[in-house]
């Protein structure tokens, strides 16, 4: 039993495999709800993979630049500023003027969460990644599948924000216990509160997404499968998992079987 807890802990901070399904849980929600109601465009959803891809490898750099305080790595950057273009030119190709123009904007906001003011660990931060990461992307996700947006997705969509949200407060108040840099006074009510904050966004996830059960028709597999997802959050509270927990990694990997688990339940 310790071996498999072990290997399960390693698989979950494992770098490459997070840096896999970093950009499928931003896809995932959106891309399977849209296929319910028109045929798969795997091409298109594929490049729109590669296109994340690149785009969250460009907010590494920046993210590890400014948290070093170090000059970015203006090679690399343009390097994957290029690709980054170069894919969302074929996106453009494939679909339309909207979805590329959506795309545009979260590229730009990429970069200028870190350039010129830095977003991080600050309440605006809160605000705008959840918007972008979530709102955005997976209107995206789903405009490439069925080629329109319901209305009803927004409200679909909200376990997805709030759990987003929940692992972007663990992130900040990890950040910010680990910086010698005078702290905001946003940062001081986050570090005050910052178990009430913690159980509550994600409680909030977590009943948002019970309360969209009860207006579908899911199997009690599936609701099973989605409430096993809960006991992955121990490791987040327990302190004997804190030293060997790679925060950023777990969360990523977390945030995706979450995506995965609620999207099971709407298998109708």
């Amino acid at each position: 039993m310790l071996t498999i807890k072990r290997q399960f802990m390693h698989l979950m901070n494992h770098t490459f495999l997070a840096m896999l399904t970093a950009p499928l849980t931003l896809l995932h929600f959106g891309a399977w709800r849209g296929m319910t109601f028109n045929g798969p465009n795997y091409l298109l959803l594929f490049m729109l993979y590669l296109f994340l891809m690149l785009t969250h490898a460009l907010e590494r750099l920046l993210s590890k630049s400014e948290q070093a305080g170090t000059k970015p790595p203006y090679r690399m950057i343009l390097f994957f500023v290029i690709l980054s273009i170069g894919s969302l030119t074929i996106i453009f190709s494939l679909s339309n003027v909207i979805l590329a123009a959506l795309l545009l904007l979260y590229f730009v906001y990429s970069i200028l969460q870190f350039y010129p003011y830095s977003m991080t660990n600050t309440f605006y931060e809160i605000l705008l990644r959840p918007f972008f990461k979530i709102l955005i992307l997976s209107s995206v996700s789903f405009f490439s599948q069925a080629n329109f947006i319901p209305l009803q997705l927004q409200y679909e969509l909200l376990p997805l924000i709030l759990f987003h949200i929940f692992c972007l407060i663990q992130i900040q108040i990890k950040n910010t216990t680990g910086s010698d840099r005078p702290m905001t006074y946003y940062q001081q009510l986050l570090l005050k509160h910052s178990k009430f904050l913690k159980m509550t966004s994600f409680m909030l996830a977590y009943a948002t997404a019970i309360f969209q059960i009860f207006n579908l028709s899911s199997s009690l597999w599936a609701i099973s499968l989605f409430g096993l997802s809960t006991l992955l959050v121990f490791p987040l509270f327990k302190k004997r998992f804190q030293a060997a927990l790679r925060i950023e990694h777990y969360l990523s990997n977390y945030s995706f079987l979450f995506t995965l688990g609620y999207s099971i339940l709407f298998l109708v």
